[in-house]
């Protein structure tokens, strides 16, 4: 038989599964009596077919326990009784099975580092002090001014895996824009949610959306019109760390900002 398997909720410990497989079996009639005075005593090769439900529970990262029911058959058989006679017939079973499942291979848990903001405020420049006076009676040179720290434009804020709240260092990375945001006198702030591949793309598209919406609720809070916000969300589409589909990425979780 070559058979397939779908498990749901794969990132649960408690699964359901489906499955269903085709091949060929060979059915052996051993002293069958398909009616009175007659007897079977032969076998036929033909097409089979099975369909698989159950739950399966995991009890580590790679071993899982199954409990599932099988329907098994073969249509379409074809016999002869000890007398010459041609009989058709049909095979098919019920069965409940206990297995185990064993995955080699499988990818060992990502540690899930605390993130760090990509960009961060500029450092306040402390002027010189001006010269002591020379000697002779003089006025002393007036110090030059400091340029202005230069404005960040970009920022990125972190989240935890499945969530769109913000954690305190996201709220400071917040507040951290939301100051260079006012220093501009014209700007447009521009929000872009992402995920990691750990769920379904459906999900992660909508996971994406309610954490730029998270962010553009603390910049209005912070005193950003909403006028001045556009918010995008990408899903897990454009990642920052390539990674297979199911694993969790720490870096992937984030809200993009950038003054335009």
């Amino acid at each position: 038989m070559i058979s397939g398997y779908y498990d749901f909720f794969r990132e649960h410990k408690i699964r359901p599964y489906l499955g269903a497989g085709v091949g060929v079996a060979i059915v052996d009639a051993d002293g069958v009596s398909p009616f009175l005075g007659s007897a079977i005593n032969d076998d036929d090769i033909g097409f089979a077919y099975q369909g698989m439900a159950g739950i399966a529970y995991s009890v580590s990262p790679r071993t899982t326990v199954t409990l599932g029911y099988r329907y098994f058959a073969v249509p379409d058989l074809s016999f002869r009784t000890t007398g010459g006679a041609s009989v058709d017939a049909d095979y098919a079973s019920h069965e409940i099975m206990l297995g185990v499942r064993f995955a080699f291979g499988a990818p060992k848990p990502m540690a899930d580092p605390t993130p760090m903001p990509v960009a961060a405020m500029a450092p306040t420049m402390t002027p010189k002090p001006a010269p002591p006076p020379p000697p002779k009676p003089a006025a002393a040179p007036a110090p030059k001014p400091q340029p202005a720290p230069a404005i960040v434009r970009n920022f990125l804020v972190f989240f935890d895996w499945d969530k769109a709240n913000l954690t305190s260092l996201a709220q400071n990375i917040v507040s951290s824009a939301a100051a260079e945001a006012k220093r501009v006198v014209k700007v447009r702030l521009s929000l872009t949610g992402h995920a990691d591949r750990s769920g379904t793309t459906k999900y992660n598209q909508l996971l994406s959306t309610r954490r730029a919406n998270a962010v553009r609720q603390r910049l209005q809070q912070l005193g950003i019109a909403a006028s001045d916000i556009a918010v995008f969300a990408k899903g897990e589409s454009e990642p920052l760390v390539s990674t297979a589909d199911g694993v969790r990425e720490p870096q992937n979780r984030r809200v993009e900002i950038i003054l335009e």
